[in-house]
């Protein structure tokens, strides 16, 4: 309910995304009793929107249908809140967690709601100890982490291009010295494309043409690695967390296992995750079709998310 309400300040205030004061606002409106000690008019002042904030336009702020993203900064809040759940072993993310989450990720909110009263010690309290709030229900059981049931979702993605001379060879956010390159609207990135494709299906969301269609001119030449950035947004925003990647990219040549560490620490930074996360394999088509005629390369791969 606090994020849905904060989408609503969000576009009341014309803003495009989701930022902590918007949270913080939700927060003070749904749970004023977590104010208790703090003095109430300041923080609702505090919460406001800065003029700086970039604004959707004065005709867009009452269209409901308009979806408000939550930023970078509200997206790692809502992280921090998860793990503080888990340290304390509440089997669900309340409130109080992600008031803590604001105040680690925004510096000026934590000192404005410190000057109005309430600091993190205060948080810390609240989170250890209130059992009268609306989060109680929370801390009745407290199981140890390792009985904690995530939920994972698998998918798959399957990509294929063909290969042309005068064409850049791309593979995982890497060119490769080759005679010939992939054939696509975008950077046709085989590789960064399966992925992409088993991400979006692991959180069910679609697939690289619904998000990525080749009729919009922006995608023209993009580097597909802003495919998967967009994509880890979208499972951000969804509390969705990447737990490990597995794929195989199939072509005669070139040889691709020299350039795997390079190819895994580009793909590591667009998604988020460690080098641990992503395992790359290279197969031959064995002299056998298009692909080992050399006219085409093509990757599978597959995705495992946790909630």
């Amino acid at each position: 309910s606090v994020i849905f309400r904060a989408r609503d300040i969000a576009l009341d205030a014309g803003c495009s995304e989701i930022c902590p004061p918007d949270l913080l606002a939700a927060i003070a409106e749904t749970s004023p009793e977590l104010f208790k000690k703090a003095d109430l008019r300041r923080v609702h002042t505090l919460s406001r929107h800065s003029s700086s904030r970039e604004s959707t336009g004065a005709a867009d702020i009452f269209d409901r249908t308009k979806d408000a993203p939550l930023d970078e900064n509200s997206r790692r809040a809502l992280r921090l809140a998860e793990e503080l759940a888990l340290e304390l072993g509440a089997p669900t993310i309340g409130t109080i967690h992600i008031l803590s989450g604001i105040l680690r990720v925004d510096s000026d909110l934590a000192r404005a709601l410190n000057e109005a009263g309430l600091d993190e010690e205060d948080i810390k309290a609240l989170s250890s100890d209130d059992r009268d709030g609306p989060d109680a229900q929370a801390f009745e059981q407290k199981p140890s982490r390792p009985n904690r049931a995530p939920r994972s979702r698998s998918g798959i993605g399957y990509d294929l291009h063909r290969l042309a001379e005068g064409r850049k060879l791309l593979i995982g956010g890497i060119e490769l010295p080759y005679e010939k390159g992939s054939v696509g609207h975008s950077d046709g990135d085989v590789l960064s494309h399966a992925l992409c494709d088993a991400l979006l299906g692991a959180a069910g969301l679609g697939d690289i043409g619904t998000h990525f269609p080749d009729t919009d001119p922006r995608w023209k030449g993009a580097s597909s690695q802003r495919f998967l950035e967009y994509t880890r947004g979208l499972l951000e925003e969804r509390g969705l967390r990447i737990t490990h990647v597995d794929a195989i990219v199939i072509c005669e040549r070139p040889k691709l296992g020299p350039h795997f560490p390079a190819m895994r620490g580009t793909l590591a930074r667009s998604l988020g995750i460690t080098l641990e996360q992503i395992n790359l394999k290279a197969k031959t088509n064995e002299g056998t079709g298009d692909i080992g005629r050399g006219e085409a390369i093509a990757a599978y791969a597959i995705a495992t998310l946790e909630l």
